[in-house]
């Protein structure tokens, strides 16, 4: 039930106060929120808690971990909010006035853990538990078995003055209160040596208590006994001292920008690739070894390198697992046609919002194995509140002392601002960094400004900043006597499909790179081009005029292509009639019955068709590859008629409307969304100056709110 001193103190708040409520607490923005009494539900929600508690610095949670431990300090609620860290955690309505006092929110301690700092829970709740578990068990040797601990426990004194053979077995406890203990429900021998039996002098002592048959827990009491009373005085109140390296700007933006220009490029030849040729997946689920080599060798990445690239494109609904065929297919979008920094604004919304970490694949696991390319491994839920610590933590150093930060320094100081995401930032830590790298937000171990404008929140910001890096498309392209293409940069979406259509790419480096070849140009006049049309084509977008071996490759491929034409119907191959006849009379279409409903045309029966991998591949196709070899045999290249055209992609404006991207774990509310709560509170009287992105407010190194 919602305190009535919480109502209270939400409805004192002004405008200004409430809006930096929902800014930093935008969870609590639900659909149907209409009073104070419904946001006070959404603030008190358990999520709701462990978000805000997650986003805490080390003086911000000691301060509650102890006020959940030992109660809230005796001091007046005007004295307590006047500085750090309690001014904090009132706006983020963790504490609220209540008689000149402040209190915690209700699940507040519930939500901070069984375990607070450490520590176990209060004898009282051990011992009755412990009675309950054995109560009726019967201990072989021993007969029935009694409570441990006797009524009116007080707490030790001084746990140093205990016996010097049981203080290593107190020491396993200081930073966790449960140990393993086999036949942990025995009866302690009040009697017994504590240089022989340290446990059992424990048991009997009540200073370990059972949990269950195997496990014992160490008593609050106890723990703070062994931790000098207070866990929290030894907790630093100043954040790690950063060590910066120097880095000129223009190697920083340089780094950045060729680090973006490279993601893009990747992406697109991905794509590319698995639009040609599609990644399967094993029975067991995953990507096998095989396919992976495969694809390496065609991208020319190294293997840790192509795990990110999948995993950011799967995070960014680029490429899609067909449930049909368990095989991975780039999504029909026409990604490539949108201008690069939107590309690159998608990717990196995804990115920020995701639960997908990339960089997660061949982490090692607790069994022996690691976390495979493209499963269920890669997801990990506090990924978003991670990636929000690592920018934040970045910005916080670069602020203070500008240049490069290893990223230990990074790690260092995102433990000491987010404590309760220390275990996730040691272990995705390291691999998000590298991510973030890729994505430009890093240059050279330095902060972009593209990346302070992430971790501010301001995204349309960041894609206007990479905006300025990268170069405008190219039209054109070097066209040399070896049949080659090169272009100087970044081609322009439809000049590259064009070119794409004429010659075969040859690698992935900045500069694209083609080769014009008699079966390129074939496929190109097979869907619908004509040598006047390539010879005009390459007229206008090459450099200079067109050289002529590759003019007469395009005249000699051009007159010999069409002679026999393949369309299929069973198949029906038109031409002329001496080429017809010699077809007719070729050996691979021995035995096959033939009809010629008309001069110039001749109907070959198409042989039985199926995807059964054990068939031939005539069999599979048809016998097309059967009818294209007899033609070939003529000394004519066939034109092949294009089959059922693909499904047409709907038109739109911007074509990354069409992806179909993940959602999010924990979704943000739009702005609107909290404007329009924010009216409903107030009567209207909204700020004109809320936060552009919802998310919580960042903080200072001591805890205050930044303005």
């Amino acid at each position: 039930m919602v305190p009535d001193g919480l109502l209270r103190d939400l409805a004192s708040r002004s405008p200004a106060e409430l809006a930096a409520l929902l800014s930093a607490r935008s969870d609590a923005v639900r659909p149907g929120t209409a009073s104070f009494a419904d946001l006070a539900e959404g603030l008190v929600s358990r999520s709701g808690l462990r978000r805000a508690l997650d986003e805490l610095t080390r003086p911000e949670l000691d301060a509650v971990e102890r006020a959940v431990v030992l109660g809230m300090p005796d001091v007046p609620a005007a004295a307590l909010l006047a500085g750090p860290p309690w001014d904090r955690l009132h706006r983020l309505a963790l504490v609220h006035r209540d008689d000149d006092g402040l209190r915690l929110v209700p699940g507040l301690a519930e939500a901070l853990g069984r375990y607070p700092a450490g520590l176990g829970r209060p004898h009282a709740v051990l011992a009755a538990q412990a009675a309950r578990l054995r109560r009726g068990a019967t201990i072989p040797g021993q007969g029935p078995s009694v409570p441990a601990g006797a009524p009116g426990y007080r707490a030790p004194a001084d746990v140093a003055a205990w016996p010097a053979p049981v203080l290593p077995v107190l020491e396993r406890f200081r930073s966790w209160p449960v140990g393993v203990l086999p036949d942990a429900l025995r009866r302690g021998d009040p009697d017994a040596d504590p240089a022989a039996r340290p446990v059992d002098w424990l048991l009997a002592r009540g200073a370990l208590l059972p949990v269950d048959s195997r496990h014992v827990e160490l008593p609050r009491e106890v723990g703070l006994a062994l931790r000098g009373g207070d866990p929290w005085a030894a907790g630093s109140a100043e954040p790690p001292a950063p060590r910066p390296a120097r880095v000129p700007e223009r190697l920083r933006d340089n780094a950045a920008a060729a680090a973006v220009e490279q993601l893009l490029r990747r992406i697109a030849a991905l794509r590319a690739e698995l639009r040609e040729r599609p990644l399967t997946t094993l029975r067991a689920g995953g990507i096998g070894v095989r396919e992976l080599r495969r694809l390496r060798a065609a991208l020319e990445l190294e293997p840790a390198e192509l795990a990110r690239l999948l995993g950011l494109c799967e995070l960014a609904g680029l490429v899609l697992l067909d449930p049909d065929t368990s095989e991975w297919h780039p999504a029909p979008a026409p990604f490539e046609d949108a201008e690069r920094p939107r590309q690159w604004l998608h990717v990196l919304r995804s990115w920020r919002a995701s639960d997908v970490v990339p960089s997660a694949a061949g982490v090692p696991l607790a069994d022996g194995s690691v976390v495979g390319v493209l499963t269920r491994g890669t997801r990990v839920p506090e990924a978003a509140p991670v990636r929000r610590a690592l920018l934040g933590s970045h910005a916080a150093l670069a602020a203070r002392a500008p240049g490069g930060h290893r990223a230990e320094d990074v790690l260092a100081l995102a433990r000491w601002r987010r404590p309760r995401l220390a275990r996730s930032l040691d272990r995705w830590g390291p691999g998000l960094l590298e991510e973030a790298a890729e994505l430009g937000l890093l240059g050279v171990d330095a902060l972009t400004a593209p990346g302070l404008a992430v971790a501010e929140g301001r995204l349309e910001d960041a894609a206007r900043d990479v905006a300025q890096w990268l170069p405008a498309p190219v039209r054109a392209v070097l066209l040399q006597g070896d049949l080659t293409a090169t272009a100087p940069g970044y081609l322009a979406p439809d000049v590259a499909r064009a070119l794409g259509q004429l010659a075969d790419a040859e690698g992935h480096g900045p500069a694209p790179r083609h080769r014009f070849t008699e079966a390129s140009l074939h496929r190109a006049l097979d869907a619908g081009w004509t040598a006047a049309g390539i010879l005009a084509w390459l007229a206008e977008h090459g450099t200079g005029p067109v050289p002529q071996p590759l003019a007469y490759l395009v005249e000699e491929t051009g007159r010999g292509h069409g002679r026999l034409r393949i369309t299929r119907a069973d198949w029906v191959v038109t031409g002329e009639e001496d080429l017809l006849e010699a077809l007719a009379r070729s050996p691979e279409l021995a035995g096959r019955p033939l009809r010629r409903p008309a001069p110039g045309v001749l109907v070959v029966p198409a042989g039985p068709e199926g995807t059964d991998r054990r068939r031939p591949p005539a069999a599979r196709d048809g016998g097309l590859e059967e009818l294209v070899a007899a033609a070939r045999a003529t000394g004519t290249e066939p034109a092949l008629d294009a089959g059922p055209p693909a499904p047409p992609v709907p038109e739109a404006a911007d074509p990354l409307l069409l992806l179909e991207v993940p959602a999010p774990r924990q979704p943000e509310p739009a702005a609107e969304d909290v404007d329009d709560l924010l009216a409903r509170l107030t009567g209207g009287d909204a700020p004109d100056d809320l936060p552009d992105t919802p998310g919580l407010a960042e903080t200072t190194d001591h805890g205050g709110a930044r303005a």
